[in-house]
């Protein structure tokens, strides 16, 4: 899968789709997926997403992660930019359904060129479905 999609705009939107995986794949079978699927990580700790994000020059930007959790339960994942970990155990709320969608923000400072951006899984449970991350 690439690792990165370049938008037009002052801000980027990365489809999971697009993102590189480990424990995890690409499903379809719930509705309101923005891309051509969403990202499904694996029931274990360490599963992880990971998208590429270029910056015209330095700057705090606004980290927006689309995400849908079906269970009753937070599914946590730590957040890394170039390796550094900005969120330990970032929850992410049960919402109604895993055909239910919500945005979780958190701000993050990015260098100019290439970035990477890392949600992992925390728990055995693993994370959330994950649908796209967008840059402001």
């Amino acid at each position: 899968m690439r690792g990165y999609q370049l938008v037009d705009g002052p801000s980027g939107v990365y489809r999971a789709d697009e993102a590189r995986v480990s424990r995890g794949t690409v499903d379809t079978d719930h509705t309101g997926h923005s891309g051509a699927g969403f990202v499904n990580l694996e029931n274990v700790q360490g599963s992880y997403a990971e998208w590429t994000v270029r910056a015209a020059a330095a700057s705090t930007a606004s980290l927006e992660l689309r995400y849908a959790n079906g269970t009753a339960a937070d599914r946590p994942m730590d957040v890394a930019v170039n390796g550094t970990r900005i969120a330990a155990g970032r929850a992410f709320a049960p919402t109604a359904t895993w055909d239910t969608w919500a945005t979780a923000a958190l701000p993050v400072s990015l260098k100019a060129g290439v970035n990477t951006v890392r949600f992992t899984s925390t728990t055995a449970e693993g994370g959330p479905n994950l649908d796209r991350i967008t840059v402001r």
